[in-house]
C-alpha cells in the first residue's frame, strides 16, 4: 500500500482544491465521499484548510490518513463481491 500512496504524493500538489481530487487521482479518491466523512470527523480536520468557501485539501496530512483506510485485495478470488440488488416482481 505504501507504493500506491507515494505516487500519490508525487502527482499531487501540496495543497489543493479538494473538488479536483477526483480529477487529479483520476476518480481514485471521490470528494463527495470525503465531504461525508469530513463531516462525521472520521478524517482529522488538519487536512484541510479553507479559502473563503472553499475547501483546500493538504497533501501530506490528507495522504497519511488515507493511507490507513487502504486494505489488500483478496488473492484468492480476484473478483468484487456480488452486488445484491432488490427483487423484481417476478422473482417475488
Amino acid at each position: 500500500m505504501d507504493c500506491i500512496v507515494e505516487e500519490l504524493r508525487a502527482a499531487l500538489p501540496p495543497v489543493f482544491l479538494g473538488s479536483r481530487i477526483g480529477d487529479l487521482t483520476c476518480g481514485a479518491v471521490h470528494w463527495p465521499t470525503i465531504q461525508n466523512r469530513r463531516s462525521r470527523k472520521e478524517i482529522p480536520t488538519d487536512c484541510f484548510v479553507y479559502a473563503g468557501r472553499r475547501v483546500l485539501v493538504r497533501r501530506d496530512p490528507f495522504l497519511d490518513w488515507f493511507a490507513t483506510t487502504l486494505s489488500a485485495t483478496n488473492p484468492t478470488t480476484g473478483a468484487p463481491p456480488k452486488r445484491r440488488g432488490r427483487r423484481s416482481a417476478r422473482e417475488a
